[in-house]
């Protein structure tokens, strides 16, 4: 998921978070003043990494480090509040305030990363090796907010997991664009040695945690919404039980895949008005590989194309029932069955995908 889609997803779910009656003590004045400055904290991270960005394409090397320095204050910053709140939380209610300020850090660590490993190799000097060491110290701040997000998952109202699952999901194996940005630096053959080292450090770690999140997301499955947990169950048993690292290319559309499944969720932006609040798969395809289903190995990507308009009618809305097989009805169980149906392509279609393109990413 690009970084602006992330965003809509996350505030998304959010106010699914504060719709739930349980949040009502948020109004607490220490809990309310903390999560704002939680936002304050993510406003002005998001304000200088997309200065930091525009500064890079101008080449202005001093002013990328100013809002690098910003950026990751303030991120930092976030992440601490946020923290605080979890660690200080006692009643479900506050949990659930903890968890949004958590997303909203979380999210902000992530556009943080997505930001740097995309500019490391567009700039030269100092800077760059400041930007390089700061990639391995925001992978581990991000993930940090994942672990206090999975421990959260007893406290909060049962009603509220599968929210929180989601968020955890989208934040751990949401997208790899980091390790396709780093691979794409290395392999581009212009880092000087240093750098190159410490970005081939950067990509071996940013690799391994997705990796290892594949293994823990398993262990929430059962805590998301039923209707993706069949496709994410193939997806994840496919991973977990390849030998070896996934080279980039393969991890960003296995993720990809991953993304736009958590993304078809209604509360992370996937219920659109002409699918009458049925969740929409229209992006699927485009998800898979960034580029559309031309790309995908053998015609998997016609016969996923054709399951999906017969479905969907092109793709923009549901037309399943409650078992996902007719064409009249409209809840939202209908499709547990339109993606159980998917779900059996699945595995041809990862198999293609592996067919001896595991290896080393670093």
């Amino acid at each position: 998921m690009s970084h602006s889609r992330r965003i809509v997803a996350a505030m998304a779910t959010l106010a699914v978070l504060v719709a739930v009656p349980a949040t009502a003590t948020a109004k607490s004045t220490s809990k309310g003043s903390a999560n704002a400055s939680v936002q304050v904290s993510v406003d002005k991270a998001t304000k200088a990494v997309k200065r930091m960005k525009r500064y890079a394409r101008l080449g202005n090397s001093s002013a990328v480090a100013r809002q690098l320095k910003i950026a990751r204050t303030q991120s930092a910053a976030a992440s601490r509040t946020a923290r605080t709140l979890a660690n200080t939380a006692t009643t479900g209610n506050q949990s659930v305030a903890a968890a949004q300020a958590l997303t909203l850090a979380g999210t902000q660590y992530d556009q943080l990363v997505e930001a740097i490993t995309a500019i490391v190799d567009q700039i030269t000097g100092q800077v760059q090796a400041l930007v390089a060491n700061a990639i391995a110290p925001s992978l581990a701040g991000k993930q940090k907010i994942i672990e206090v997000l999975t421990q959260m998952l007893g406290q909060v109202p049962v009603e509220v997991q599968p929210v929180i699952a989601s968020i955890i999901a989208a934040l751990s194996v949401g997208d790899a664009t980091e390790v396709v940005n780093l691979d794409e630096a290395l392999t581009s053959g212009a880092l000087p040695s240093g750098i190159a080292g410490i970005v081939s450090q950067s990509l071996g770690m940013a690799t391994g945690l997705i990796n290892q999140a594949f293994s823990m997301i398993q262990g929430i499955v059962p805590m998301l919404p039923t209707a993706v947990q069949g496709p994410l169950t193939q997806i994840l048993n496919m991973v977990t039980s390849t030998v070896g690292t996934i080279v980039p290319s393969v991890l960003s559309t296995v993720t990809g895949l991953i993304d736009t499944i958590i993304g078809s969720l209604p509360f992370v932006g996937g219920t659109t008005a002409t699918s009458g609040g049925m969740f929409g798969l229209g992006g699927l395809l485009g998800g898979l590989v960034g580029g559309g289903s031309q790309d995908l190995p053998g015609n998997f990507g016609g016969m996923l194309s054709n399951l999906l308009g017969g479905l969907f009618g092109g793709g923009s809305g549901g037309t399943g029932d409650s078992t996902g097989t007719g064409a009249q009805g409209g809840g939202i169980a209908g499709i547990g069955g339109i993606l159980n149906s998917v779900t059996g392509l699945l595995g041809n279609l990862l198999g293609g995908l592996f067919g001896g393109q595991t290896a080393p990413a670093t």
